[in-house]
């Protein structure tokens, strides 16, 4: 069984004069990081707040567990609380632990 954690960020970006957000996403399993999901996206609703980025950040971060990881066999077991606004921060998902139980996890052992 492999252990590892998850995160997304967002980071607004212009394009023809609309707001898009721009998505990372990453699993973190210890002695590597691997990026999971980079795209550039619409905004599901507004996206005018530090809250709005983080939602969005979220919701397109618990999206790529639960089908890009999930078809690699990795699932959530566990999640952290959401980032405040605070001067820095980055609009950040929560961070997801995760677990991966599948064959390949255990030939690499």
């Amino acid at each position: 069984m492999r252990f590892g954690r998850v995160e997304g960020v967002v980071t607004p970006v212009e394009s023809d004069g609309k707001t898009l957000l721009r998505l990372t996403v990453w699993l973190e399993t210890g002695s590597r990081i691997d990026t999971i999901r980079e795209e550039t996206l619409a905004p599901l609703r507004e996206a005018a707040t530090f809250a709005d980025l983080v939602w969005h950040a979220d919701q397109w971060t618990q999206e790529t567990i639960g089908t890009t990881l999930a078809e690699r066999g990795w699932e959530a077991i566990g999640a952290g609380e959401l980032p405040t606004e605070e001067p820095g921060a980055l609009p950040r998902s929560a961070s997801y632990g995760v677990r991966n139980l599948t064959w390949e996890s255990w030939k690499s052992r």
